[in-house]
């Protein structure tokens, strides 16, 4: 009879170490994907948007600035240290951090490095957030993005309530849904 308890012991002591290592090994893969991607970030890096606050009423033709500290911008392919491009979501979560992010209507590509876009949004709430990639569009580890913010489109903004309408690089969005094009140089998305 004792060596039936000791066998089951011995069983149940190789089954808990067994839980114990696929539960470890399955927070480490869950944690790796809220960290991001190869690519380490900077200390202290960090995007933010110039000149546009959270709640902020805009036209439906705004100019959104790129702020980052900490780190530098570079095309996209482009394998510097401590560098990335930017890229915005618009009215969408964040993607998997550890993969590359989506080109579609709701994440916006600057891979060539611009810091700035000129986005035409339909009227209503949207909301923005920036995520800054690498080489080959992964977020950095650990990743770089703003907070995401809301902003309400209307028809008839004051030029007080708009984001910075300076000089820029064009792009633009039909719509949020609808077609995208980078149109300053012969690079479509």
């Amino acid at each position: 009879m004792r060596d039936e308890i000791d066998y089951r012991l011995f069983r149940l002591v190789n089954f808990v170490i067994a839980l114990l290592v696929v539960c470890g090994t399955n927070s480490a893969f869950a944690e790796d994907r809220r960290n991001g991607g190869p690519t380490p970030s900077a200390e202290g890096a960090a995007v933010h948007f110039i000149d546009l606050k959270d709640g902020q009423t805009v036209s439906p033709k705004v100019t959104i600035r790129f702020g980052l500290r900490e780190m530098g911008v570079a095309p996209a392919g482009s394998d510097r240290a401590n560098s990335g491009h930017h890229h915005l979501l618009i009215d969408t979560e964040l993607p998997p951090l550890d993969q590359p992010i989506p080109n579609d209507f709701n994440h916006l590509h600057f891979g060539a490095g611009q810091t700035e876009a000129e986005v035409i949004l339909k009227p209503g709430t949207h909301t923005l957030q920036l995520l800054l990639g690498d080489k080959d569009h992964i977020p950095h580890n650990p990743p770089v993005m703003s907070p995401r913010i809301r902003v309400v489109v209307t028809d008839e903004a004051t030029p007080k309530e708009t984001a910075s309408p300076g000089p820029t690089r064009r792009t633009q969005a039909q719509s949020t849904r609808k077609r995208y094009r980078y149109s300053r140089r012969s690079r479509s998305y």
